[in-house]
């Protein structure tokens, strides 16, 4: 399944990659996966943060990990403060210009392809409390100041949460805006969700890629061994399998249990369970993943 968006890899291919603490959980992932490296990594900023700043440790990274691309998260509200710490109508509105052109300035440097969540889990009312009118206003401000800036190596990304609202195309900037669409998936429940199947459906018939942005077995882990693989992996990489808009996922190598927002979903670690770890590697080698490339080798 084709659709020739930007920087969508050609044909069956599924775009492997990790996150999101670096080095850290992403150096064990990065170890644990053998030949099989991810070629995305997972990093965050927020616009009210310091971008520059921010860019320098990228480069740093990039250099540590080489080939890696970058998966950023942009966000407009400040997630683990609340909901009401949300900002996309004063990005709209211009307060966020400097931010904006920092942001394309280092993406430019960068030169080489960048998927960009800006403002990701869009729906999640919740915890980042964005609104619709706002947020789809704050998107294509975003995105017309990008083409401004002359920024031509960035695929943007709108991703969806399972967990949050439903009327997911109340946020829809619309296609001239959007390169791909992006779900994160944390429980087996999410890919039984009728929303989660109807909106893959969606983006097929709108004619985008979709990028599983985050992925984690929410309460289940890895520790488990076989029941961690068969309550979670298992189910997870048939419905990629059942699924080929997919073409990009990403997966949170994490100890949960260390930060105290998330503490009871587990520990994710790959590297933790030999179980865990052989089947991994045994659905990361087969040829439809693409891992750790040259640029050229796979677009």
């Amino acid at each position: 399944m084709d659709f020739k968006q930007k920087f969508e890899p050609k044909g069956n291919r599924i775009i492997h990659g990790a996150g999101q603490e670096f080095p850290g959980d992403f150096k064990d992932y990065w170890n644990v996966v053998e030949a099989c490296k991810p070629l995305l990594y997972m990093t965050y900023i927020g616009m009210n943060l310091s971008i520059d700043d921010w860019f320098n440790k990228v480069e740093n990274e990039i250099k540590e990990f080489p080939n890696v691309l970058p998966k950023i998260v942009l966000s407009m509200t400040v997630e683990i403060h609340g909901p009401q710490t949300h900002y996309e109508q004063n990005v709209a509105e211009g307060k966020y210009d400097g931010a904006i052109d920092s942001f394309c300035k280092g993406c430019k440097e960068l030169e080489i392809p960048i998927y960009v969540r800006l403002g990701f889990e869009f729906n999640g009312l919740a915890w980042n409390g964005y609104l619709p009118e706002a947020y789809v206003k704050a998107w294509k401000y975003v995105v017309d100041r990008i083409k401004k800036n002359d920024v031509n190596n960035v695929a943007m990304v709108w991703c969806y949460a399972p967990d949050g609202e439903k009327n997911y195309m109340d946020y829809y900037p619309g296609d001239n805006y959007v390169d791909w669409w992006g779900i994160d998936i944390f429980s087996p429940k999410h890919l039984r969700d009728e929303f989660t199947e109807k909106f893959i459906q969606d983006a097929v018939k709108h004619k985008k890629p979709v990028m599983i942005g985050e992925s984690t077995p929410r309460y289940i882990g890895t520790l488990k061994g076989q029941e961690s693989w068969d309550k979670w992996f298992k189910q997870f990489f048939r419905w990629i399998e059942q699924h080929p808009v997919v073409k990009a996922f990403c997966y949170i190598n994490w100890d949960w249990s260390k930060h105290e927002n998330w503490k009871d979903w587990g520990d994710s670690r790959i590297s933790q369970n030999e179980i865990v770890k052989r089947n991994y590697l045994e659905e990361m080698r087969k040829s439809k993943y693409i891992h750790n490339l040259p640029t050229n080798e796979f677009l």
